[in-house]
C-alpha cells in the first residue's frame, strides 16, 4: 500500500430527534452553545421571534394536556439567562466606572505634582 493519502467518499442520512439535539447541546461548553445560539440567529434572524412565538404555544398546549417538562425547561433557561445577563451587564458598569474612577484619581494626581 502507498505512503500516499487515499480519500473515500461517503454518503449518509442520519434523522436527528429532539432527544439527540438536546443530549448534544447539552454536552457542549458554554463556549460551543453561545456557538449553537448565535448560529441559530444566523440562520432564522428575525423569523426566530415568530419560531419562538409558536414554540410558547406549543408548550402552553402541553400544559393544558398535563405536560410540564417543555415548560419547566424552557421557562428555567429563560430566567436564569436574562438573571444571568443583567447581572453580567452591572458587572461590567461596576468595572468601567471602577476604571474611570482609577484613571481620574491618575490623572489628578499627575496634575498635582505639577503644581
Amino acid at each position: 500500500m502507498s505512503a500516499e493519502t487515499q480519500t473515500i467518499q461517503v454518503t449518509g442520512e442520519v434523522s436527528v430527534t429532539p432527544e439527540m439535539l438536546a443530549a448534544m447541546f447539552w454536552e457542549m461548553d458554554a463556549s460551543k452553545q453561545a456557538d449553537f445560539f448565535a448560529e441559530l440567529d444566523r440562520i432564522a434572524g428575525l423569523n426566530l421571534c415568530f419560531q419562538m412565538a409558536g414554540v410558547v404555544q406549543e408548550i402552553q398546549e402541553r400544559v393544558d394536556h398535563g405536560d410540564h417538562r417543555a415548560q419547566l425547561g424552557f421557562q428555567t433557561m429563560l430566567a436564569h439567562a436574562q438573571g444571568y445577563g443583567e447581572g453580567a451587564t452591572d458587572y461590567r458598569v461596576w468595572r468601567a466606572q471602577r476604571e474611570i474612577q482609577r484613571m481620574t484619581q491618575a490623572a489628578l494626581d499627575r496634575v498635582g505634582s505639577v503644581s
